[in-house]
């Protein structure tokens, strides 16, 4: 698994946040202008799947991700990967998160020596 690949979760539940707010404010306006219906309906429906097809494509990836952790032996590499590209925190949230005295550079360090070590067996 590569930086790349971790990293996609993250932007994909970003990409479902703003297309759910997008679809919500589409469905406002749809009860606001009744007298476009059809071509509403017709751009609701297209965003709700477009939504589905993210989602699915994100669980995808999660259950990826979910074995790549397993496969992490050490405790500290496997929550600050969990809280990085799981949880979708900032490098300072996940040194707070993991405790002890691990500073947000500590922790960076520690994510990407261990992919960096691992590259070819992931």
């Amino acid at each position: 698994m590569t930086k790349k690949e971790l990293m996609q979760i993250y932007y994909l539940n970003r990409e479902i946040m703003n297309d759910t707010e997008e679809l919500v404010n589409l469905k406002i306006e749809a009860r606001q202008n009744e007298d476009k219906g059809a071509f509403t309906a017709s751009n609701i429906r297209e965003r709700e799947q477009k939504i589905v097809t993210k989602i699915r494509k994100c669980s995808e990836l999660k259950e990826r991700i979910d074995k790549f952790l397993e496969s992490i032996d050490d405790s500290l590499t496997r929550q600050i990967f969990y809280y990085r590209y799981v949880k979708c925190m900032s490098w300072k949230k996940v040194s707070y998160m993991t405790g002890g005295y691990n500073s947000e550079e500590g922790v960076r360090k520690i994510a990407e020596r261990y992919l960096q070590k691992h590259k070819n067996d992931i």
